[in-house]
């Protein structure tokens, strides 16, 4: 095969599936194993059949990998619908091509990439993104994160300038901003992106198992966090949600430097969804375990406060969805960016990616429509952009002048589509106070 061949099909596909003369399996590098899983097949059935075995609709006659072990000839972009054995199908565009030795023909290399329906979006979640990160545990680079707005652009290169660091970091931000994204992209852009990236979750620990999660199970022979992370990453995710009184158990965890005669070199990244002074206050924080672990702060903004995000994330998907879906060429309407637009976004990025996974469900041609979006979302939006004005009859003026300064405020916006900048132009004031004011009317 000629060199530039392979190249073309390693840059166009995402699956690689080497067998062996009698068309068994001896290599499969999936984008991700959780594919294999899903559509009912384990890699122990996978490779202890030929090819063939594991679909319905294949034959040694219909088969890509048997065509060219017995001709010898590459098959190039062929694209069929495969189902398998549980019934699940999808449709596959694959090159093949026959792997000779000493003129003898010893197997097949086949390239492949999967197109799943609309309904299906939910299977490309499991979609690994970075192949070379794999043995790490992680899916994300700091790339990953997308924004064009200022702050949660300077505090992606803050959380780039740490990863270089061997401090402790912590990561504020509400549920669905890119945590994880950020925590997992500062493991890859340290030198212990070789080593595991581990996560804790606070939110499952208790007094009964929170020994046995950090230190694991001797008599059981299985390791703790504290273990598998060793060398590498521990990512605290949601210490908001430990209970206090546990909370004195993981400080001492966070300053063992050794571990059954073992020395620990472990990096700490903690996630906090709630507002630390607060959480401070209240003593539903200890202050040792607080300082131990935030030695560098990074805080995410929600996605209300940098709604100029928007179009390039649904252009990210959008294109992600085209390039692995059998809907080609979607686009969405002016009408569904401008209701995005004046969404509160109470669940960010996580729930502006489901918006749009339900419009693909129910899409019926090329362009998303606001009959495609949840209800839920087009009837809060309409809500807010129909206030009750206010009864000049009744009433004191503070609270009537607070009315019409919202009225007013909330007409700006939609002529601006969101943008503050511009909005405090026209009104005459600062963007500060206009976001002081948005917040104050729930307008953003």
């Amino acid at each position: 095969m000629v060199l530039h061949q392979f190249t073309q099909a390693l840059r166009e596909f995402d699956n690689v599936l080497i067998t062996d003369e009698k068309g068994c399996a001896i290599f499969y590098d999936l984008a991700d194993l959780n594919i294999l899983l899903e559509i009912g097949l384990t890699p122990d059935e996978f490779f202890q059949k030929t090819v063939t075995d594991s679909y319905q609709n294949l034959s040694t006659e219909t088969s890509t990998i048997f065509k060219v072990l017995q001709t010898g000839e590459p098959i190039i972009y062929f694209e069929q619908v495969l189902t398998t054995l549980n019934g699940f199908s999808y449709t596959s565009l694959s090159s093949t091509y026959p792997i000779i030795e000493d003129g003898a023909i010893i197997g097949a290399i086949e390239f492949s990439k999967h197109f799943y329906e609309s309904k299906q979006i939910k299977y490309l979640d499991h979609f690994l993104g970075h192949k070379l990160y794999r043995d790490n545990h992680t899916n994300y680079r700091l790339e990953d994160l997308i924004s064009v707005n200022a702050e949660m652009k300077a505090q992606t290169e803050k959380a780039r300038r740490g990863a270089k660091k061997n401090s402790s970091i912590l990561i504020t931000g509400e549920t669905g901003t890119g945590k994880d994204i950020i925590a997992q992209g500062i493991h890859n852009e340290s030198e212990r992106f070789t080593k595991p990236y581990i996560v804790l979750n606070c939110s499952i620990l208790t007094e009964d198992n929170i020994f046995s999660q950090l230190y694991g199970i001797e008599a059981e022979g299985k390791q703790g966090k504290l273990q598998e992370a060793n060398g590498g990453t521990l990512l605290i995710d949601q210490l908001n949600m430990l209970d206090l009184s546990l909370q004195a158990k993981l400080l001492h965890a966070v300053d063992l430097k050794t571990l059954n005669g073992e020395p620990l070199d472990i990096r700490y990244i903690t996630t906090v969804n709630e507002d630390l002074d607060k959480l401070l206050a209240e003593k539903k924080l200890r202050e040792d375990l607080f300082y131990r672990l935030n030695v560098m702060q990074i805080d995410l903004p929600p996605l209300h406060m940098r709604k100029e995000d928007i179009p390039a994330i649904l252009d990210f998907y959008i294109q992600f969805y085209n390039e692995h879906t059998i809907q080609k060429d979607v686009r969405y309407s002016e009408e569904v960016l401008q209701l995005f637009y004046e969404y509160h976004w109470p669940g960010n990025v996580r729930e502006l990616k489901n918006a749009l996974e339900t419009a693909y469900n129910n899409l019926t041609g090329q362009e998303i429509l606001l009959e495609h979006i949840p209800e839920r979302i087009v009837r809060m939006v309409q809500q807010k952009a129909q206030p009750s004005m206010p009864n000049i009859h009744s009433g004191h003026l503070r609270d009537l002048t607070e009315a019409y300064e919202r009225l007013i405020i909330a007409e700006k916006l939609r002529e601006t589509e969101g943008r503050l900048a511009e909005t405090a132009r026209r009104l005459g004031i600062s963007r500060q106070l206009l976001k002081y004011k948005c917040l104050k009317y729930e307008l953003l």
